[in-house]
């Protein structure tokens, strides 16, 4: 509503000029499809009302230049309950597009073991500027903030309880939560976020970086590190 609707709608109206056609793609993500669906639409048909339109079976379509997708949580069984509650809402189906990616393999993917790659820190002007994720829809994706490092605890000095991380509170809480201390579950390695760690004791290592290849590893080798003891990858053969 803020950016979209206000301070970037000036923008997004004049994708469509002259001869030139552009056209911006919302994607909501987390919670209930159906419901985060129909609630962006609600909004984005509110905040371009000067265009919209309606269509012959007396739906309401957001003006060309604007659209929303859906990618989260999309399959067989979730596109006609989100087709049913736009339809309740008089919201033509021709404003949302969707797209599927681990549904349609059997939904065996990143987030069976909540494993994803997320942009943590940018730098504008010279100065780093922390990036996370906060969903108030799904704390599971609260993503870390800032440069970070993974540090034995051991080695890692005084870390004060204080600032050990604690999610959001609410809608009303924190983005992002409070606290930059995340400890492993074991308690004997913890990622310190916001650019407060000691890079020299991190344990991770550059492997890619701005397109160069600075560690070669084999598949041999990263499978004997990710196997567990006595695994099908490091257990001797009688």
């Amino acid at each position: 509503r803020e950016y979209w609707g206000d301070k970037l709608k000036d923008l997004i109206k004049g994708r469509i000029t002259g001869g030139k056609f552009g056209r911006l793609v919302v994607r909501p993500d987390s919670g209930d499809p159906a419901t985060i669906v129909t609630q962006v639409l609600e909004i984005l048909l509110e905040q371009f009302k000067e265009d919209v339109t309606e269509t012959s079976t007396g739906h309401r379509l957001l003006p060309e230049y604007i659209r929303v997708i859906q990618g989260d949580g999309v399959d067989w069984e979730s596109i006609p309950l989100i087709l049913e509650k736009l339809d309740k809402a008089k919201i033509a189906a021709d404003n949302v597009g969707f797209g599927s990616g681990g549904s349609l393999l059997q939904k065996l993917n990143r987030d069976t073991f909540k494993c994803a790659f997320k942009c943590a820190e940018i730098v504008v002007n010279g100065q780093p500027r922390d990036v996370f994720k906060d969903p108030i829809t799904d704390k599971g994706k609260a993503s870390k903030k800032g440069r970070l490092t993974l540090q034995k605890v051991e080695e890692s000095g005084d870390l004060s309880p204080d600032d050990v991380y604690k999610p959001r509170q609410g809608e009303d809480g924190v983005p992002g939560g409070t606290g930059f201390l995340h400890y492993s579950p074991c308690r004997k390695f913890v990622t310190i976020a916001s650019g407060k760690g000691d890079a020299s004791k991190d344990i991770l290592e550059f492997v890619y970086r701005n397109g160069e290849l600075t560690k070669d590893q084999t598949l041999d080798e990263i499978r004997k590190r990710a196997d567990i003891p006595d695994g099908p990858f490091t257990a001797t053969v009688p």
